[in-house]
């Protein structure tokens, strides 16, 4: 929770410093992601380290500070919903697909930025704060049932998700002259998605996602 006040703070203030500065353009976006997870200890989670993309969804804000004319900094904060299913191996049943929520805010504090015409190109620093997670898993009576748990608090000794995420992101923005614009970016992060403090080396699985987005852009007239 500490880190999460301190992500907000930076963030606020780097927001407060675009807004006295003139080139800033306010705009929405919304859109669909598609998370998948990468690192060589997936199977320890999934069996057979199978896992699918869900069709997750995605909205939030964006300010563009334009420094000059090809060059500025891009702030973001969306708030998104990515799902996916991997294959549960219980011991009790026969292996199943189980179906796996994430919910967080996704915060992309400041990506140097580089625009020709209506085209942008940006890269720079990731920030996930999750919000809740759950897993679906199935009792002695085969029975599937959607395990709350899996998101953790202070009581839980393992297996429960790693609230905080970090990472970098790389996208792709084009702007019609009337603020619409259409983007795409992807997104990896480094911090391991699942604590499993009963291992003597916690497990490698990390994010991977990538969204398509449409939004609108308010510019002064």
């Amino acid at each position: 929770m500490k880190n999460t006040f301190t992500i907000c703070i930076v963030l606020f203030f780097i927001l407060k410093i675009s807004a006295q500065q003139e080139g800033l353009t306010f705009g929405i976006n919304g859109g669909i992601n598609w998370t998948s997870l990468t690192g060589k200890n997936i199977d320890n989670f999934s069996n057979g380290g199978s896992s699918r993309s869900l069709t997750g969804q995605t909205i939030g804000i964006t300010l563009d500070n334009k420094t000059s004319k090809y060059f500025g900094l891009k702030h973001e904060i969306f708030f998104t919903r990515k799902l996916m299913t991997i294959q549960i191996d219980d011991g009790i049943n026969p292996i199943f697909a189980s179906k796996l929520k994430r919910q967080s805010i996704d915060l992309f504090p400041a990506s140097p930025s580089f625009y020709y015409k209506g085209l942008q190109v940006y890269a720079g620093p990731y920030v996930g704060i999750l919000l809740n997670a759950s897993i679906q898993r199935k009792d002695a009576n085969g029975n599937l049932y959607t395990d709350k748990s899996f998101y953790g608090n202070g009581e839980t000794q393992s297996n429960y998700s790693q609230k905080i995420d970090a990472g970098f992101v790389a996208g792709l923005n084009y702007e019609l002259p009337n603020g619409i614009n259409i983007g795409g970016k992807f997104i990896r992060g480094f911090i391991p998605l699942i604590e499993n403090a009963n291992t003597k080396q916690q497990w490698k699985i990390y994010n991977e996602s990538f969204f398509v987005t449409v939004g609108y852009a308010f510019k002064a007239p």
